[in-house]
């Protein structure tokens, strides 16, 4: 047997040995949940299989690693890729010291595992070169089986169409081409470094055949965001096919799952340019979207020639990724009419123009946005930033206008049946005012409601302060004609007293000499002439009385009603004879004077009846404060009487005290019965009902 053939044998056995040592050392800690004891020293690791199948826990603890290989990937330096019999690996090359790592090198690399970024990692630490090695033979992989990582840092072919090629100065410390390959069920991106910059825009459209190692685009939470595929040199990169050019009615008519990812070229006239993002074409009836970087302006109207790849858009293909040119300058075409009755997809792209109500406005970051509605359909406007949106922010809501820009139609479901659409308005001329709106709209109706619901509101607050100072007024009126009525009503007293009183004092005093005179020679003129005088002197205390009891009293103007019952009730009750009590229940309040007046005199008057008339040795008189009324109760123990029995002829105590009652809006309530006592009450409403003059009894006459 040969001795190649030996050793590989043996080389075989041996990995399988060590893998086997790993899974019951290493690995079985881990699935155990411990750590292996700190005195115990970890595995040496000697095969880049070994590394791959650790976790990044495992991968942390630092692994020794002693890996023999090929170098597959001299970049980015100092990093590189190694590959031994059994897989590829990622190694972060050491800066100190600094070693020289170049392809194909057959290499013994010692060092110790780390996690890595993505996936498991060697970190240098001893470099030494055995040998000139061979690179391995790669294997020709379908995208859709390097799409998902697991062919990370493994020498790997792939076939794809050259989308984009640049220089790229940033991502490694030496210059690299820069490439964005589409290939079947995907894109990828490819690194290679250059040793002198050239145009690489031929390459582009181009299908390549690329041999490299593939790496992985991540982020930091370790999940896989893209493939990356590291080439080390331009003669691995293999040209296989030039692109295909197609015209615009045949790209019309392409289906992209049965067609070319290769690019085309079109001619259209330029309907709408998005400058540095998109070109919306007009030929032959049809409209094109194309989205292109380049931020070379263009005129509505240009004719222009476009290279790009053809892609599937919302309803309809569009071309991206596009470089284009212009050819000339045409006639600006007339807009499409547009017609919602018709099939949709015919209008994508297209200059259409219909009637629409404006909505509404929105402002956007990078313009306006209009709320249209067409019949029953509503749809979006988008306006750039500029003369425009200016343009259109002078136009009414709910105004009748004409619209004038590109459609764009959307489309969904799983048949992609158009749902709906929105239109790009490019100049000012592109929205016509047909009609504006009425004045007297919803929002001016509620301004004009609600300026009126204010002026209503001022117009009652202002009758509720009239109101309130015409109360005031008012109130202030009475009092001065009560005034009034009292100055008047004493200067009439005080007339009554020189006309009545003076005279019957004068006829009194003329009878007692009468009496004088003839008291010896005429007893019997004498003993009529006494009783005159005294039939005379009676008559004036009642006029004296009536006058001088419908005065103001003093005590209620020097002090509460409380004070002046107490005061006037105390000279009436004899001390020898009668005992008065005067009780008091809840929280006094000065009432009205009218009210105060009248129950004054209502407790005088019956104080002065149970004392005169009922010979009481007990009188009570209770005052009662309550929130809604005012309660006046006079008892006694006296002699009583029949309530039911009108007052005798000449006696009007009772009569006057049921007027005062009446004239507060209350009653009298008698309650007596001879040899039983008298209990007489009032109560009167703090706030008496309307039509009740107040004023009624204040000069009322009492007597007997």
């Amino acid at each position: 047997m040969p001795a190649r053939s030996v050793g590989l044998r043996f080389e075989q056995v041996l990995i399988r040995v060590s893998l086997l040592l790993l899974a019951a050392g290493g690995l079985g800690v881990v699935a155990h949940g411990q750590l292996p004891p700190a005195a115990k020293p970890l595995p040496t690791l000697t095969h880049a299989d070994q590394v791959r199948r650790l976790s990044p826990e495992q991968a942390s603890l630092g692994y020794p690693v002693l890996i023999r290989g090929v170098i597959t990937m001299d970049a980015p330096a100092p990093d590189f890729f190694i590959q031994d019999a059994t897989a590829g690996i990622y190694v972060e090359g050491s800066v100190s010291p600094k070693y020289l790592h170049l392809l194909s090198q057959f290499v013994e690399v010692e060092g110790v595992t780390g996690p890595g970024k993505f996936a498991p990692v060697i970190r240098e630490t001893k470099f030494r070169v055995l040998g000139e090695g061979v690179l391995p033979k790669p294997q020709l992989f379908p995208f859709s089986e390097l799409a998902n990582g697991q062919q990370d840092s493994q020498w790997a072919q792939v076939r794809g169409i050259v989308r984009s090629a640049a220089v790229d100065r940033t991502s490694w410390r030496e210059p690299a081409l820069a490439m964005r390959i589409a290939s079947e069920g995907g894109e990828f991106h490819v690194r290679v470094p250059i040793a002198h910059e050239q145009d690489f825009s031929s390459w582009v459209d181009s299908e390549v055949l690329i041999e490299g190692v593939c790496g992985s685009l991540y982020n930091t939470n370790r999940q896989l965001t893209g493939i990356l595929f590291y080439v080390p040199r331009l003669s691995f990169i293999k040209v296989e096919a030039p692109a295909s050019e197609v015209p615009l009615s045949a790209l019309l008519r392409f289906s992209p799952a049965e067609g070319t990812r290769h690019r085309v070229r079109v001619r259209g006239v330029v309907g709408y340019q998005q400058l540095g993002k998109a070109l919306f074409l007009q030929s032959q009836g049809k409209g094109l979207r194309v989205l292109a970087q380049q931020s070379t302006p263009l005129e509505i109207g240009d004719l222009v020639e476009v290279l790009g790849f053809p892609a599937m858009g919302d309803s309809a293909p569009m071309i991206e990724d596009a470089a284009f040119h212009r050819l000339g300058h045409e006639n600006v075409q007339q807009p499409l009419k547009l017609d919602l009755a018709a099939p949709w997809e015919q209008f994508d792209g297209m200059v259409v123009t219909t009637d629409a109500k404006l909505l509404n406005r929105q402002a956007q970051p990078d313009g306006l946005r209009l709320m249209l509605q067409h019949g029953d359909m509503f749809f979006d406007a988008d306006v750039a930033a500029g003369a425009a949106a200016e343009r259109m922010l002078s136009i009414p809501l709910n105004s009748e206008v004409q619209l004038t820009g590109i459609c764009l139609v959307r489309s969904g479901g799983l048949w992609q049946i158009p749902q709906s659409f929105r239109m790009l308005l490019r100049l000012p001329q592109d929205v016509v005012v047909l009609k504006t709106p009425s004045w007297w709209n919803t929002r001016h109706t509620l301004w004009v409601l609600g300026i009126t619901g204010g002026v209503l509101l001022a117009v009652l607050v202002w009758v509720v302060v009239l109101g309130r100072r015409l109360h005031e007024q008012m109130a202030v009126i009475r009092q001065k004609r009560h005034s009034s009525a009292v100055l008047e009503e004493r200067n009439r007293i005080a007339r009554e007293l020189h006309d009545t009183l003076e005279q019957e004092l004068a006829g009194i005093t003329m009878q007692l000499d009468l009496a004088v005179d003839c008291f010896q020679q005429a007893p019997g003129v004498a003993q009529h002439a006494l009783e005159t005088a005294r039939n005379m002197s009676r008559h004036s205390m009642v006029e004296a009385r009536r006058s001088v009891w419908d005065l103001r009293c003093q005590l209620l103007e020097n002090g509460d009603l409380v004070t002046a019952l107490t005061q006037i009730v105390e000279p009436l009750v004899p001390r020898e004879r009668t005992k008065a009590d005067f009780k008091i229940q809840g929280s006094p309040v000065r009432l009205p004077a009218p009210v105060e007046m009248n129950l004054l005199r209502i407790g005088q008057e019956a104080v002065a009846n149970a004392v005169k008339h009922g010979r009481a040795r007990h009188v009570s008189i209770e005052l009662r404060f309550e929130p809604a009324s005012v309660c006046l109760t006079v008892s006694d123990d006296g002699e009583g009487f029949a309530a039911a029995q009108p007052s005798p002829t000449g006696h009007f105590g009772l009569l006057d005290m049921r007027e005062r009652a009446q004239s507060m809006g209350s009653h009298l309530r008698v309650e007596s019965e001879s040899g039983h006592g008298t209990r007489i009450a009032v109560e009167v409403p703090l706030h008496p009902a309307e039509g009740i003059d107040e004023e009624l009894k204040a000069n009322s006459y009492s007597g007997r």
